[in-house]
């Protein structure tokens, strides 16, 4: 009996060389200091989106888009949301963009950074163990995981534990849904 192919191999069959150089051409932004690679990046464009499949509608004030950014951020990383130009579907822009928010969670979470109104990330020294507060602020928000570092913290956890700390991002003004979500946003993407 043959073997059902999976989401990647799906994928794989259907994927453009234009993808993969947009891809490629964003991962430029990483080096071999931050652990994150054109997999991560194409590892998340999966997450987000399955595969190109969600990608929402254009000009909406919800994430969109191939890696499903809110407009905030989005236009953070200078990408135009309009519903006559949304930045977030140019493949090209996006994972510019993607990549750019990806090494700066990396440099966010690897030292101490304030996210404004007292609040300050706890920095994660192990690469791989950083990785894992990367994807889950790409998810849940920079913020609300540095917020969850603390909650961690003062209640007597390690900060720097991804194991510790996604068990606070509930009560970090996340709730229960957002918490399960990011930590099986974070299981889900192969720590490549």
């Amino acid at each position: 009996m043959p073997k059902e192919p999976s989401d990647v191999d799906v994928w794989l069959g259907r994927e453009t060389p234009r993808v993969r150089r947009a891809f490629e051409n964003a991962s430029r932004y990483f080096d071999k200091n931050d652990h994150l690679t054109v997999n991560t990046l194409e590892a998340v464009y999966a997450q987000e989106n399955s595969f190109g499949i969600l990608m929402g509608k254009r000009g909406s004030t919800d994430t969109a888009g191939h890696f499903q950014f809110e407009p905030k951020t989005a236009r953070e990383y200078s990408l135009i949301v309009s519903k006559n130009n949304d930045q977030r579907f140019d493949i090209d822009r996006a994972s510019s963009a993607a990549a750019r928010y990806l090494k700066d969670l990396n440099t966010w979470f690897g030292k101490r950074m304030s996210m404004g109104e007292g609040l300050y990330t706890v920095p994660v020294k192990s690469l791989s163990e950083r990785k894992r507060f990367v994807l889950g602020a790409f998810n849940a928000g920079q913020g609300r995981i540095a917020r969850a570092q603390h909650l961690a913290q003062e209640d007597g956890r390690d900060p720097r534990l991804w194991s510790e700390v996604v068990n606070y991002i509930a009560a970090a003004k996340g709730g229960p849904a957002k918490q399960e979500e990011t930590r099986a946003y974070v299981e889900m993407v192969p720590p490549f």
